[in-house]
């Protein structure tokens, strides 16, 4: 068994799992030895339903699998061994998990430093971002980011808002959206004035004025007749 991992969870690369084609059951069994695991993993794992930094996958989806060199590390978990990279028996255990996790997650920080994986967006002070969802335990180590997440759950937050609306510090809001950013968990909020600027309309009430009653062009010399009739001018000469 290998000894505690004393590296603190904020040290630690934030990476990310899915599973695809096992039984009920033994999803079920990974997702919980993942779970216990996390104090002795060199990285933090937690599972995301696609577009993960590991894809975990039973026989049959490393059968039907099309590359033999796909862009995402595979480990297959089956009974047999299809031959095809990775590979862990079952029944699991939590050792051979361990080591399968720890070598696998170090190929996936190795090749972020290398800028093979997803570049990172840099993250503005001023930049407002959506949290998609409630984030996993890995993230949430301390209670100064579960104070972050519940800031973030109702409306769109910058570095200097969370700041601003929290006792962390900059730097530990710029962390936690960063983390948040690894995990696919962060959106780029629209700017406040674009939606509005784009829709609204000349005025807030357009069809409130009544259109202005057209006027009848009147001739200088009919105006004068009617006066003169109405002895509001001197008579001239006819």
């Amino acid at each position: 068994m290998t000894a505690v991992n004393t590296v603190p969870k904020s040290q630690r690369a934030l990476l990310s799992y899915s599973v695809e084609g096992l039984p009920h059951r033994e999803e079920v069994l990974l997702k919980s030895l993942i779970r216990l695991l996390d104090h002795r993993t060199h990285q933090n794992w937690s599972w995301k339903a696609e577009q993960a930094d590991l894809r975990v996958v039973g026989d049959q989806v490393a059968l039907a699998a099309a590359s033999p060199q796909p862009a995402v590390p595979t480990l297959t978990v089956a009974h047999a061994d299809p031959q095809r990279g990775p590979f862990l028996a079952l029944p699991l255990h939590t050792d051979a998990l361990e080591v399968a996790l720890n070598r696998l997650g170090a190929m996936v920080v190795h090749a972020r430093g290398l800028g093979l994986a997803m570049t990172e967006v840099p993250i503005g002070e001023h930049e407002e971002f959506r949290m998609l969802r409630w984030p996993p335990a890995a993230v949430l180590e301390a209670p100064i980011r579960l104070r972050l997440a519940t800031l973030m759950s109702n409306r769109p937050a910058s570095v200097l808002s969370l700041q601003q609306r929290s006792p962390a510090t900059r730097q530990e809001c710029a962390d936690f959206l960063a983390d948040l950013q690894r995990a696919g968990l962060l959106e780029r909020a629209a700017p406040p004035g674009a939606l509005v600027a784009a829709s609204a309309p000349d005025s807030v009430f357009p069809d409130s004025r009544f259109p202005a009653p057209a006027r009848d062009t009147v001739q200088p010399g009919l105006l004068a007749r009617i006066r003169n009739r109405l002895g509001l001018l001197p008579s001239g000469p006819q």
